[in-house]
């Protein structure tokens, strides 16, 4: 560990076979030998806040409407919202076109003051949270094998899988559930910057000794979300605590995820992330 102290990490260097610039491998010109009591720490982590607000794992909608013309009195769509950067504004106004092409008379309207968005249809409608599609959770078991019933605003038939929603509940706060239907619904307050901080894996590196929310062990870094879209997350070693034990490791190549905190890679659209890893040998 004399020769090596620090290690210089960028994704525009990652190995051909890498997956993106926020899950790449990345090789070390010599290998480094980890004796008894070393210790690294990720630090000058540099990450572009490239992502959007609505990416293809937040982008879904389920809502259950009244429909007069059926025999059961009510109909499953899914709204599906393009991926990109929204305002309060623009995300009412996508919101509202995308539910028109299956309920006409529905409507939505962003409320400045309050930070939420107001549904209003002629027929009476529920906004479905994500507790809606744990088996159990909720008395009206229908929604439990609802899978063939459901559709896309264009009529195409989709199953859904309860637990890969892929809903855009956590960006309006949806979360309490609502019994009975009405004809106008309010947002919580609209959450545009959701990924609140960057969980940083790497498998190869450390003896496995954190646990993650969801159970992961393979986590070295939790990076806060601190810069706005368009600019840079700028990161560095703040506690002792951070630091991974890598005793008796060899490290050659490593794999690193970027994740947001339900396991989604971050999407970066093309941006490239570094950061440092040093090495130091305790007493």
């Amino acid at each position: 560990m004399d020769k090596i102290k620090k290690v210089y990490i960028d994704s525009r260097y990652k190995t051909n076979d890498s997956a993106s610039n926020s899950d790449f491998k990345f090789e070390l010109k010599e290998q480094v030998e980890a004796p008894d009591n070393t210790v690294c720490y990720i630090d000058d982590i540099s990450i572009p806040h490239s992502w959007y607000s609505v990416e293809d794992y937040n982008n879904r909608l389920y809502i259950q409407y009244e429909n007069i013309n059926l025999l059961r009195g009510f109909e499953f769509i899914v709204v599906v919202l393009p991926t990109g950067n929204y305002t309060g504004m623009t995300f009412a106004s996508t919101l509202q076109a995308e539910l028109q092409k299956a309920i006409p008379s529905m409507t939505c309207v962003y409320n400045p003051a309050r930070g939420t968005i107001t549904f209003t249809g002629e027929s009476i409608f529920r906004v479905l949270t994500d507790n809606h599609f744990i088996p159990g959770y909720y008395s009206m078991v229908f929604f439990e094998y609802a899978s063939e019933d459901w559709r896309y605003v264009d009529d195409t038939p989709v199953t859904v899988v309860a637990n890969n929603l892929m809903s855009l509940n956590e960006v309006i706060r949806n979360n309490e559930l609502q019994p009975n239907g009405a004809f106008e619904f309010e947002t919580g307050f609209l959450d545009l910057l959701n990924t609140h901080n960057i969980y940083l894996h790497c498998p190869n590196l450390g003896h496995y000794n954190s646990i993650g929310v969801r159970g992961e062990n393979s986590i070295i870094k939790k990076i806060p979300v601190s810069s706005s879209f368009g600019y840079l997350i700028l990161d560095s070693v703040v506690a002792p605590h951070d630091k991974i034990d890598v005793s008796r490791q060899s490290i050659k190549t490593l794999q690193f995820t970027l994740k947001n905190v339900h396991g989604n890679i971050i999407k970066l659209h093309g941006a490239h992330i570094s950061f440092s890893l040093i090495f130091q040998t305790i007493e």
